[in-house]
């Protein structure tokens, strides 16, 4: 017996999809699914912001970290 821990998506049709990639021959098996009451949407929006709180405890919101980068590679690459 293995336990998956798998993200699945229920289309709009009642289709259920999984993604998953599973070290098991192929074939067909008995399964047991437990689905939570609602849709990881919510939980992700909430652990972004939740990180971005964080970082920006660090990092003030002005700061272009992205550009920063940019420049930094830009450099990196001229000194080859």
């Amino acid at each position: 017996m293995k336990t998956l821990d798998i993200r699945v998506t229920i289309t709009k049709d009642g289709k259920l999809l999984v993604n998953s990639s599973v070290d098991m021959p192929m074939g067909e098996y008995n399964a047991v699914m437990v689905l939570e009451d609602s849709p990881i949407d919510h939980h992700v929006q909430t652990s972004v912001k939740n990180a971005q709180a964080i970082f920006r405890k660090y990092i003030p919101a002005n700061k272009k970290l992205s550009e920063e980068l940019i420049q930094e590679r830009k450099e990196e690459s001229l000194n080859e």
